[in-house]
């Protein structure tokens, strides 16, 4: 059986769904795209939700 620090190391590195940039954090976490992409599209769908008012 592997050791789980020989796992998580030999894991490669997480790509943004959207741009394709490397992620930067822990290998476990769930998160799909990188910070600015996930900052544009709070934007957008912010921008979206007020022009309907």
């Amino acid at each position: 059986m592997t050791p789980i620090t020989t796992f998580f190391r030999n894991l490669e590195a997480k790509c943004c769904a959207a741009c394709g940039q490397t992620i930067n954090e822990q290998a476990e976490s769930y998160a799909t795209e990188c910070f600015t992409c996930q900052e544009q599209a709070s934007f957008d769908a912010y921008k979206h939700y007020h022009q309907k008012r």
